[in-house]
């Protein structure tokens, strides 16, 4: 019996779509304050967000899998050199994000940008060989126990009052297979909830970005 790691896919929808589109924004965003504090905080969620993701990783998925594929190792090595690579950029990134929105300044923002598109080419090369070499791996050598822990790791690091707006992110492009799917993984209450409040307030607040 193989361990079903679909969900993953959901969560790497979300790191490449916001993170790829942080430059773009970025840039739109300089000289004007008022955006750029509504971009600063989005900025922020998403980048704790991919840091759970690899933090999760680093510490619930690599442990567990290196001794278990052990001519893998290469493999292992490399993902984790790139986890190493990401947080160096993130955290250039943050440094300026702490004090940037007041003034919304036009060459912080293009440095910020900068710094992101090189992170997200780095980005999609690891989540592609993560999907095409890692799933497959883990699908095999994980229990089903032992894939929700990492599950557990990513929705207990984001705040109660968030939850449903990472939610709206996390389905935007699913399917609906997908969005059934995963929906079967959150508690019956945040199901409700964000049917009644949840998609509304991710699309307010993706519309207040994006637009």
């Amino acid at each position: 019996m193989t361990t079903d790691t679909h969900d993953m896919l959901l969560i790497h929808r979300v790191v490449r779509r916001e993170i790829g589109q942080l430059p773009d924004q970025l840039r739109a965003a300089a000289g004007d304050p008022a955006r750029a504090a509504r971009l600063t905080t989005h900025a922020n969620e998403m980048l704790d967000f991919l840091h759970t993701h690899h933090t999760g990783e680093d510490e619930l998925l690599w442990p567990v899998l290196r001794p278990r594929v052990e001519l893998e190792s290469e493999l292992i090595d490399r993902m984790e050199a790139q986890h190493h690579q990401i947080a160096a950029a993130v955290a250039d990134v943050r440094r300026d994000l702490a004090t940037w929105s007041p003034t919304a300044d036009a060459d912080v923002a293009e440095r910020m940008a900068s710094r992101l598109e090189g992170v997200h080419g780095v980005l999609i090369e690891h989540l592609a060989e993560e999907e095409s070499r890692i799933l497959p791996l883990v699908s095999t050598h994980f229990s089903e126990e032992e894939w929700g822990q990492l599950g557990k790791h990513g929705f207990g690091a984001i705040p109660g009052k968030r939850r449903l707006v990472i939610l709206g992110h996390i389905l935007e492009e699913a399917d609906e297979a997908e969005r059934k799917q995963f929906l079967k993984l959150v508690p019956p209450p945040a199901r409700v909830a964000y049917r009644l409040i949840g998609r509304r307030q991710h699309a307010k607040e993706t519309g207040a970005i994006r637009n």
